[in-house]
């Protein structure tokens, strides 16, 4: 799947969230679909060391923040 693939159905997932279509709960389910194809794509990339270095810091953001909203939710 292309990155302008992944771009397309993101631009679909916030307009039907737009238009009411989707509720809050399956946009968000919607979105982690969409995230686990992006890991997919990326785990099969070939990517430079460079670019995974400037990679590493947003995914660890992303990566504790959701790990303390979990634990916030006693999960």
């Amino acid at each position: 799947m292309s990155s302008e693939s992944l771009t397309a159905q993101l631009e679909t997932l916030k307009q039907k969230r737009k238009s009411g279509e989707l509720d809050a709960k399956a946009f968000y389910q919607e979105l982690l679909g969409l995230v686990a194809s992006l890991v997919k794509e990326l785990e099969a990339e070939n990517i430079s060391d460079e670019d995974v270095k400037k990679q590493i810091p947003l995914m660890l953001v992303f990566l504790e923040e959701q790990f303390k909203k979990m634990k916030d939710r006693g999960h």
